[in-house]
C-alpha cells in the first residue's frame, strides 16, 4: 500500500453518493480517501509534501465494478482458437481453422475452440459431427458457442465422454440426435458437461502457467477499462486452485470475487462446492462470493408464453422479416426451441422445482450467498419461488442475486422487489447480433431497467464477458440509449438516465455485491478505487467520446497517467 498522500486537483470529481455534488479535488493516504472538496480544502487536508496531479478538468469517478464477468474462462480459453469473423464466416472456413489448429496440437491433446455463432455463419446452423470429423479426425475436439451454453464435438470427443446412440440425455441437457439416433455433435446445456470437464482437465494439465499468464494479462485489460473490482461468475474448483496460485505469485492486480460452481461441469448442481470455502472468505485479492446456480440456458432460455403473446411475437417477427428481406428474425425466434402445449414453452429448465429448492436450501444453510442465472420468465419465477422457500436465511451472507433476469413482466418485477433480490444486468448485450433480429414480446420487457429502478430493485451492471464487451463506458451508453448494432432503439421505454447508468457500475453495483462500505463511492475512509475519465460524463455526447485516462486501485495508479 502507498505511504504518501496523493492528490488529484483541477478535476470534476463525482463521488457517487446520494445527493452527489461535483467537487474539484480528491486526496487519499495509505490507500484510503482522505478528502473530497475544493482544491484549497483538499490541499489543506493533504498537507505539505503531498504528491499532486493537475488532471486538467478530467472527470474522476468511483472505480467501476463488473458484477458478472468470466476472467477464468478468458484465461482458460485465451490460448485457443476463436471461431469468429473475418477468419470464420461459414462452415468450410470453420473447418479449415480447426484443421490448422489440430496440426499444431500434440497427439492425444484436445483441440478446443470458442465463440462460434450460427447467426454469423453463412449456413445459419452449427457444424455437424461429420464436418468436425472431416476437419479434425485424430484429436478429441470441442468448440463452444459464444454463450458457453452449447457446444459441438467430434466423434473422438463423444467417444471419450461416453456419449453414443444409447446414451440417455442428462436432466437439464440434451445430446442432439439425427434420424438414426446417433449424436449430431451438438451438445446443449448439461449435455456439454461430460465433454467440457475432459477438455478443461486437458487444458489445465498442459498449460497451467499459460492460464496464469493470460489471467494476469486480462487483469491489465480490466484496469485499462477502469474496472477496479470484478466478479468471476464461473469458478470450478480446479480453476480456483490456479487462481490462488496466480494470487500467490503476485499476478493479479484487480480485486476478484470468485463465484463457485461444480467442478463436474459448470451447469451441474454444485453439491461438491458446498464443502469448499464459503462466501466472504478472503486470500489477498481473492474473495469467495455467492454460489452460482444456473436455472436455464441461452439462447434457449426457459420461458412460458400465452397464446396472445405468442401470436403477437410471431406477427412482429413476420413483419420485421418482410421489412428487412431476411429470415434472421424468425431464426432468432425459433432458436429458443419453442414447444407447443396449453402455453408455449421454450428452452431447457435445468432444475426441477424440488432440485432447485434442495440446492438453494443447502447453500444458504452452509453460509453461501446466491447468484442464480435466470433469463426467461419461467426460470425467474422458479428462482423467486426457491428464494421465497429459503426463508430468513436467504440474505444472511449477501443480497440474493438474479443474473440476467432478462424477460420480465411487471408482476415479476414487483416480486423481485418484494423479496429484496437484486438483478445483475448486461446493457452491452444490446450490441449482440440477436438483439438486431429480436422483436419485443407483448406483456414482457427485455432487460427492463426502467421498470426495475422504478420498483426500487437493486440493479448492478456487468458484462458477462466474453459474451459481450466489458467496457463500462460503452455499457453505460447502451443503458441510456438501448441501441442495437443496427442503430435501432430496442424498447425505448426502458431507457434510463446517465446518473442511473453510472450507478449500475459504481454505487449500486457495490450495494448489490455487498462491498458498499468499502468501495462504490468516493467517500471519506473508503478504499481509494477510482477512475480518471477524459471527456464529460454529464452528457450522452460526452460519454460516447469518453476514454479512461488512468485507474487507481487501493491508492496505486495501476493504469495510465493522470
Amino acid at each position: 500500500m502507498p505511504t504518501s498522500t496523493r492528490v488529484f486537483r483541477n478535476a470534476s470529481v463525482r463521488s457517487g453518493d446520494k445527493g452527489d455534488v461535483t467537487c474539484a479535488a480528491i486526496a487519499w493516504r495509505d490507500g484510503r480517501i482522505l478528502a473530497v472538496g475544493t482544491d484549497a480544502e483538499v490541499a489543506l487536508a493533504a498537507g505539505p509534501g503531498a504528491e499532486s496531479w493537475d488532471v486538467a478538468g478530467a472527470a474522476v469517478l468511483p472505480g467501476f465494478i463488473d458484477a458478472h464477468h468470466h476472467p477464468c474462462i478468458v484465461a482458460l480459453f485465451g490460448g485457443v482458437l476463436r471461431l469468429t469473423a473475418p477468419a470464420v464466416t461459414d462452415i468450410p472456413s470453420l473447418q479449415r481453422a480447426l484443421a490448422d489448429l489440430s496440426k499444431t496440437t500434440a497427439p492425444g491433446d484436445w483441440v478446443v475452440a470458442t465463440e462460434w455463432d450460427e447467426i454469423n455463419l453463412t449456413e445459419r446452423r452449427p457444424p455437424t459431427r461429420e464436418e468436425l470429423d472431416d476437419a479434425v479426425p485424430g484429436h478429441p475436439l470441442i468448440a463452444f458457442h459464444y454463450t458457453c451454453h452449447r457446444a459441438v464435438a467430434n466423434s473422438r470427443a463423444l467417444e471419450l465422454a461416453g456419449i453414443g446412440r444409447d446414451t440417455s440425455d442428462p436432466s437439464g441437457g440434451e445430446f442432439v440426435r439425427g434420424r438414426d439416433r446417433l449424436p449430431t455433435g451438438l451438445l446443449i446445456e448439461r449435455g456439454m458437461s461430460p465433454v467440457e470437464r475432459l477438455a478443461r482437465a486437458s487444458l489445465v494439465a498442459r498449460d497451467a502457467d499459460g492460464f496464469m499468464s493470460r489471467l494476469a494479462e486480462h487483469h491489465r485489460a480490466l484496469a485499462k477499462a477502469g474496472i477496479t473490482r470484478v466478479f468471476d461468475a464461473t469458478v470450478p474448483g480446479d480453476l480456483a486452485v490456479l487462481y490462488r496460485e496466480a494470487e500467490r505469485r503476485g499476478l493479479l492486480s484487480v480485486p476478484t470475487v470468485m463465484m463457485p460452481v461444480s467442478t463436474t461441469g459448470y451447469l451441474e448442481t454444485p453439491f461438491d462446492a458446498l464443502d469448499g470455502p464459503v462466501t466472504g472468505e478472503t486470500q489477498g485479492l481473492l474473495t469467495v462470493g455467492p454460489m452460482k446456480l444456473v436455472f436455464d440456458g441461452a439462447p434457449g432460455c426457459a420461458m412460458c408464453l400465452g397464446w396472445i403473446q405468442t401470436a403477437g411475437a410471431f406477427l412482429r417477427s413476420l413483419a420485421q422479416s418482410a421489412r428487412r428481406g431476411s429470415l434472421d428474425t424468425l431464426r432468432t425466434m425459433m432458436s429458443v426451441e419453442p414447444r407447443v402445449g396449453v402455453k408455449l414453452r421454450t428452452g431447457i429448465q435445468i432444475y426441477r422445482q424440488d432440485e432447485a429448492r434442495e440446492i438453494v436450501t443447502a447453500a444458504v444453510e452452509r453460509g453461501f450467498a446466491l447468484a442464480t442465472h435466470a433469463i426467461g420468465n419461467q426460470a425467474v419465477e422458479l428462482a423467486l419461488d426457491t428464494y421465497d422457500a429459503a426463508g430468513a436465511k436467504l440474505g444472511r451472507a449477501g443480497v440474493p442475486r438474479l443474473e440476467h433476469a432478462t424477460f420480465l413482466t411487471s408482476e415479476l418485477v414487483a416480486r423481485i422487489a418484494g423479496i429484496g433480490a437484486a438483478v445483475v444486468t448486461q446493457p452491452n448485450f444490446m450490441s449482440l447480433p440477436a438483439y438486431s433480429t429480436a422483436v419485443p414480446i407483448p406483456g414482457l420487457r427485455n432487460a427492463p431497467l426502467r421498470w426495475l429502478l422504478d420498483a426500487k430493485v437493486l440493479v448492478a451492471g456487468s458484462s458477462d464477458f466474453p459474451v459481450a464487451g466489458f467496457d463500462p463506458l460503452a455499457a453505460i451508453v447502451a443503458a441510456v440509449t438501448r441501441k442495437t448494432a443496427r442503430g435501432e432503439v430496442y424498447e425505448a421505454d426502458q431507457r434510463i438516465e446517465i446518473d442511473e447508468a453510472i450507478a449500475l457500475y459504481t454505487s449500486s453495483a457495490a450495494e448489490v455485491t455487498g462491498c458498499l462500505a468499502e468501495v462504490g463511492t468516493l467517500s471519506l475512509g473508503k478504499r481509494a478505487d477510482l477512475v480518471v475519465i477524459d471527456g464529460s460524463v454529464a452528457t450522452l455526447e460526452g460519454l460516447e467520446a469518453a476514454k479512461v485516462r488512468a485507474t487507481v486501485i487501493g491508492g496505486e495508479i495501476v493504469y495510465g497517467q493522470p
